[in-house]
């Protein structure tokens, strides 16, 4: 039989309560202190102009001389090509080191030599890029990079390289694979 459970001889301590503190009596709709708006307000009425809720717009930033533009819904479903691990570093190796024709200049032993990784690594690598039209073997030593996936950041440019590489293109489409769910089987 099982026994009841046993209390404490002592009650148990009772739990403070915690209050929210006032806001300070300087802060306005719990931005900022009544006395910065009223400089704010004392600055824009002397150098006039107009007066905005918005906070500043900041410019947008990136990192590296080149702005590239991905295709965002080969991106959000990049998982279910299963891209080996360094099959994702080749492409982003490629992604980011194309010229304005999307030619990328390598070899596969200088890659092997960066990666520090063997040559048939780096080679299987671009060959599942490949399969997946990702990016082409133009020549030796020189591939190309889809530009659907990936381009610099000018659409002009891009529509008219697309439109040269046309045929090209129709011939390597990148297409998402379906990934079935074992559950549903």
């Amino acid at each position: 039989m099982a026994q009841p459970l046993r209390r404490s001889a002592e009650a148990p301590a009772k739990a403070s309560r915690l209050v929210a503190a006032p806001p300070p009596a300087d802060v306005v709709n719990g931005m900022e202190s009544a006395q910065d708006l009223m400089r704010r307000f004392e600055k824009l009425a002397k150098k006039g102009g107009t007066f905005s809720t918005n906070p500043e717009v900041k410019p947008y930033v990136f990192y590296g001389p080149q702005h590239l533009s991905l295709s965002w819904v080969i991106q959000e479903n990049l998982w279910k090509f299963k891209l080996s691990a360094m099959s994702r570093d080749v492409l982003d190796h490629m992604t980011t080191n194309h010229d304005a024709q999307a030619l990328v200049k390598m070899t596969q032993s200088s890659l092997a030599t960066k990666f520090g990784c063997s040559q048939s690594k780096v080679s299987r690598a671009i060959g599942q890029l490949s399969r997946h039209n990702f990016a082409w073997k133009e020549q030796r030593g020189l591939y190309r990079l889809n530009p659907l996936y990936a381009y610099r950041w000018n659409s002009t440019k891009q529509r008219r390289l697309v439109k040269s590489l046309e045929k090209t293109l129709l011939a390597h489409p990148i297409t998402i694979p379906t990934v079935r769910n074992e559950a549903t089987r």
